[in-house]
This record gives C-alpha cells, structure tokens and sequence, in this order.
C-alpha cells in the first residue's frame, strides 16, 4: 500500500497577521494538479488569486532526491539535466495505472527513472535507493503547493478543491484525492478540469451561453461543452485522451532532433541519460519560443561521446512550419475527439457562443490556427491558459462553501460585540462610580482610598469584581449590525466623557495638592498615582471595547461578503461508461458515458447454475463488447445466496456515481435481503482477490 508523501516534511507554521487566533480561517485551495506544471490559488474579497512561488504561479510537477533530501519544483526540475535518473517528472502519466497497461509500457520507453511493477501489478518508481507509487510523487507535489499558500496566506490552510482531467478515470480520480489526503489536505470536490475552466471563464458573467473548453495541457487533453443557464453550469458532454499532451509535442521534437543526429553523426544519442536529458530540455525550449517566432536557433556543445570519443557540437534550425508538420497527427488526434464531444452533445459548432483555450500546449499557434478552423471561430484566451483550471477550482470551492464563511463570521461577529458590551459595561460602571465618588464631597484622602477599592473591584482579567452584575443579552443575528453600529456611537462619547472626568479630578487635586504645599511644604501626593491608575484602567476598558466593536464590524463585512457570493450549481457528466462483467465475459453497461452525475443505476441478474450460493461482481470501465477488454476497477463476493434453481435468485446491482466521479457498486439479493459492496479507496489494491485469498476458486458471475 502506498505510504504518505516520499519525505515526512513537516509543514512551516505560519506567523502574523493572519495567523491571529481569533481570525476566521477561510482559505479553500484551487489546485491544478498538472503533469508538466501544478499551481494553487485561493479567492479573496470574492476574487479567484494566484499563489506565487518566488513570484512565480506554476511550479514544475517534479520531484528530486539529491545528497537523499526530496526536492520538488524548480530546483528539482534544473536537478534533472544532470541527474535524471533521480528527477521524476510526469509522474500524473502513470497515476491510476497497472504497470503492464499500454500507458505505462510506452511510458517505459521515455522515462529517465526505472520503472516495475509492484506484487500486486502497479507501478513503482525506483531513484535514490527508494521506491515510490504516482500517487507518494504526487501527494509530495501536492504538499508543495500546500506549503506555497500557506507562506503566501501566512495561516494555515487545509481545504482544496483538486481538479483532474475529464477523461480521468474512477481508478485515477481515487488516486488523486488520496494523494490530496496524503499532503494533508481535506479534499472537498474533484472537479474536471474543463469544468474548473468555464467556471473561471462565466463566474461572473450574468448572460447564459454555451461553451466548448479545448483544453490541451502537458500530458492530456480534455473537450467538453458546457451550457451555463442563470446559475446553474452544466457538461452536456465530455471526452478527451488522458495520454495526449504537451509531453508528445516534445517527444515529437525529440524524436527530430535525434534522427537528425544520426544522419549527421551516425550514432543515437539517446542512449546517453545526459545528452537525452539536454534533448529534452532543448525541444521543449523550442516549442516555447516558436510560440512567439517565428524559428529558433537549437544549439547543443559537446551534447555526447562518439565511438571515436569525440564531443561534437549539435545546432539545428527549427521553424514553425515544421513543428507543425512534425505535431500534426497530434493536432488531428485532437479534432477528432473535438467532433465525438459535438456530436454527443447533440449541436454543430455554430451552436456555441464560445470557444476557449486551456492549457499551457494551447498556446502553440498551430494549435490555436485549428480550433479555429474546426469550430469556425476566434478562440478565446484572454485568461491565462496556465492558471484558468486552478482559478475555477478555487471559485468552485468559494462558492460551496460561502454560507459556511457567511455563518462563521456571524458567530465571530457576535463574540466580538459580546466582549465589546461587557468593555464597554465595566467601564460605564467605573466611571459612574467615580463620578459618585466625587459628587460625595469627600475628602482627597478618602477618594483616593475609594478609587484604591474600586480598582480592585475591577480586575485586569477584564471582569466586573465585585460591582454589581452586568446583564448582557446578545441581539438577534439580524439586529447584530445596528447593535454593534450603537455600541461604537456609546463608545465615543463613553470616551470623551471619561477623558473629561479624570482630566477634572486630577486638576482638582493637582490645584488643592499646591495650595497644600505652599501651607505645608511637607505635603506628600500619594493620590496621583492612584487617579492615574484609574484613569488607565477606564482606558483600558475603553480601547478593548473599540478594538472588539470594530473586529465586530469587519467580521459583519465579511459575512455580507459572503452572503452575496454567487451560489452555483455544477452538473457533470461520467466520463466514462461503467458495467459489470456477466456471463461469457459479456460487458453489461449500467452507466453510460456522458450521463449526468451525480446518479445511480440499478438492474437485476441472476445465477448460471443451480444452487449458486455466490456470485462474483467484476467491475469494468470502456466500451469493448468483451469485458476482459475494458479496464478492471475491482470485484467483490456477495455470498450465502439461498440455494435454488438456475435464474431464479435475483441479484439487484447498484452502480453510484458521486459529484467527484468516483464509483460505489452494491449486489443484493432481494429475496434474502443480503447485500456487499465495494467503493475502493486504496487504488493499490484494486489488483488484490477479493479477501486477499488468492488461491480461491474464483466465483461464477453473474447471468444478464
């Protein structure tokens, strides 16, 4: 079973401002969790805001083991020129997988890390003497970010929303939000990444619309189109490819570069770890800078050693024009998948308003030059394709959770304004006492003695001593503001009317103190200090009261704040269609592709045989007729079936799509009433018999 992050890096506490105790914590996290980069963002004052790293808002999806200390980020990103057999990059690649699936075995061929499979058929990652799963990689990259906020918010924060491809499946979603779990992150919603960028690009737009999200990052692609109706944002339909990405554009460009090397010197670089690492590194460079020239200049000194140990010089002229033959199989790849997302959608490309761009590899001009011929309009991207998905996470998990912050803040509110009261009542009861005191025509001596009494009644803890008891009854919620508003106008002239009476008792003294010594000049003023101290203590009082009152009307603020946040409502749809294996290793769909989620689906099978007392439930996901030709999610048992003739038991099998797309399947059967089911949170062991027993007969399915 996969353990916690690859290093047990304890989390800086942040200091200041923020972290004060009686603020109201209210951060949730965007995440995009990227293949090639990640970023965080949070919203404030109703604003979705990126969180810098050094002043930069992505970090690299990289992790690193140098002299054995992890590193994540950049630094382990310039690590891997020179050392890439212990850099792991696009670790999301492999996230979810088995090892002997057709992702990971062409990962096998690109990979600077080793890679092998774990006894129960995943993936493990070999560098610096450890072995790591995806999902450590990617919970290390996870507390990164985490780390990243909490410096730049300087308080805690431990809610995200994550996004993850659309096409990501119900295996690779359970990873994500463990690796989330992981990084010590509460993880409220996942939200597919198209999803998280329409929710950035019409959060604030008050007009309906209908959009197509093209979205193209590092290591996947994702089409939906989506209506947005008043405030409810629905997917009509979804599809994509969760190993078509930006990374293919580089390797396409890598692939260039070392045949031309071989033409040129007879001899393939690619076996060299370091000439490949630079390769790399070089082709993505190009790409970049083609998205603004139109050619760039490769130059790569002494890139490896010849079998005559000679280093040569490399340099080669890429254009434009060729990067967009050498990716166009890539480009095309997207279009069709753009048309399967139309065409389940039920609309042609006129029907849509809108189309935007996300993703860092949406940037390339070829690819901006297609979606724009294929949908017949100007894409749009004007929101910063890198930063869009993790913007939209972040207003996803603002806007779920806004009446929650509404109601903090109330109940912050209404603490405040009930220690200001009791301030404000303690110091309106001094000050009435001293006023008494002094209209008594006392003498100084006796005052003073008085005040020294009435000081000690009023204790520095801030409580009434022993004065008579101040009744507080807290306002309504609805009546908190004006109440707090009253409370500050009291204060204010609470304040200038104790300023006034001390400042007259001490003049009164002072004046009686001199005529005193000019009588005796042995006189003695012990009563100052004890005017003093009353005069403080009044003050005191006086600005705890202020301080509460106007913390009072900030937490009021933030709660109107949030009450006015919009409210939306998301519909998503499956991405995948979901089914059981029955018999001859049938595939039986109870969910298709593209139905809304969050849903459930029942249908009812029976036994093969007669006296079957159990049956075997195998979980699948795709679209073969053949279930042994989909992908295994899991099984389960559902035993002590009453004995009876072949067809007669049935068997009701409920499928469960929650609103992060992550499947729950119950068996029952309805005559006795038993039932079993899985909901698998550990995809590491979705390998594993059931029971673990693995020299168990195994069960017969299910009939149809």
């Amino acid at each position: 079973m996969a353990g916690p992050p690859a290093t047990a890096t304890a989390h800086r506490q942040p200091s200041g401002p923020g972290a004060d105790k009686a603020s109201v914590s209210q951060w949730i996290l965007g995440i995009d969790l990227g293949t090639v980069n990640s970023c965080v963002a949070v919203v404030k004052d109703g604003r979705a805001v990126m969180l810098s790293d050094d002043s930069r808002t992505t970090i690299p999806s990289c992790l690193a083991f140098q002299r054995g200390q992890e590193i994540v980020g950049h630094a382990a990103k310039r690590h891997g020129v020179t050392d890439p057999q212990n850099t792991i990059s696009a670790a999301k690649r492999l996230l979810g997988h088995s090892f002997d699936s057709p992702e990971v075995q062409d990962a096998l061929e690109r990979t600077s890390y080793p890679i092998r499979p774990s006894p129960l058929g995943s993936v493990l990652i070999e560098v610096d003497g450890r072995e790591l799963t995806p999902i450590q990689v990617s919970a290390s990259i996870l507390q990164r970010l985490r780390e990243v906020a909490e410096l730049a918010l300087e308080e805690p924060a431990t809610k995200a929303v994550i996004s993850v491809p659309a096409h990501f499946t119900d295996v690779q979603r359970k990873a994500t939000k463990l690796a989330g779990e992981y990084a010590g992150l509460e993880v409220l919603r996942l939200i597919n990444e198209p999803t998280a960028a329409a929710f950035a690009y019409g959060y604030r737009k008050a007009t309906d619309f209908k959009l197509a999200v093209y979205d193209l990052g590092g290591g996947t692609f994702d089409i939906t189109v989506m209506t947005a109706e008043g405030d409810c944002f629905r997917v009509d339909a979804t599809d994509g490819d969760s190993y078509l990405g930006g990374e293919d554009f580089d390797n396409a460009i890598l692939e260039w570069l070392i045949e031309e090397f071989k033409s040129e010197h007879g001899h393939d670089p690619s076996g060299d770890e370091s000439a490949r690492g630079r390769l790399i590194e070089a082709a993505e460079k190009a790409k970049i800078e083609l998205s603004e020239l139109e050619e760039t200049q490769i130059e790569l000194p002494f890139i490896t050693q010849l079998p005559d140990q000679s280093r040569p010089n490399f340099s080669r002229v890429l254009t434009r024009q060729k990067l967009s033959a050498l990716t166009q199989p890539l480009i095309q790849r997207t279009l069709e998948l753009c048309g399967n997302c139309l065409e389940a959608a039920g609309i042609i490309s006129e029907d849509l308003d809108e189309v935007l761009l996300v993703g860092g590899q949406s940037r390339m001009v070829a690819v901006r030059d297609a979606v724009r011929e294929f949908f017949g309009k100007e894409p749009r991207r004007d929101i910063n394709p890198d930063e869009v998905v993790a913007m939209g996470a972040a207003l996803f998990g603002y806007s779920l959770s806004a009446d929650d912050f509404k109601l903090e803040e109330q109940a912050a509110a209404a603490e405040a304004y009930a220690l200001a009261r009791q301030d404000t009542a303690i110091a309106r009861k001094l000050l009435n006492e001293v006023e008494k005191l002094r209209a008594d025509s006392i003498d100084d001596d006796a005052l003073a003695e008085r005040l020294e009494t009435l000081l000690e009644e009023t204790e520095a803890d801030g409580t009434s001593g022993r004065m008579d008891d101040i009744e507080l009854e807290p306002p309504p919620d609805d009546e908190l503001s004006g109440a707090v508003d009253s409370l500050r106008d009291e204060l204010m002239q609470l304040r200038g009317k104790a300023g006034d009476v001390m400042s007259g008792i001490s003049e009164e003294l002072s004046d009686e103190l001199a005529d005193e010594i000019t009588r005796n000049e042995q006189a003695e003023a012990p009563k100052d200090s004890t005017i003093d101290r009353a005069a403080q203590r009044l003050n005191e009082r006086l600005e705890s009261a202020v301080e509460a009152s106007e913390s009072a009307r900030t937490h009021l603020e933030k709660a109107d704040q949030h009450g006015s946040a919009r409210k939306v409502k998301l519909t998503d749809v499956a991405s995948h269609a979901l089914g059981i294996a029955s018999v001859s290793d049938l595939f039986t769909v109870l969910i298709d592709k593209n139905v809304p989620i969050p849903v459930a689906k029942e249908r009812i099978f029976t036994t093969n045989q007669d006296n079957q007392t159990e049956v075997a439930i195998r979980v699948f996901q795709g679209v073969a007729e053949r279930a042994s030709e989909n992908q295994f999610l899991g099984e389960f048992v559902l035993e002590g079936i009453p004995p009876a003739a072949r067809m007669e038991p049935k068997i009701e099998v409920t499928f469960r799509i929650d609103e992060d797309g992550i499947l729950s399947v119950q068996a029952r059967d309805t005559r006795s009433g038993l039932k079993q089911g899985i909901r698998v949170e550990d995809p590491l062991q979705l390998q594993q018999p059931a029971g673990g027993e693995a020299e168990k007969e195994p069960s017969s399915p299910p009939a149809d």
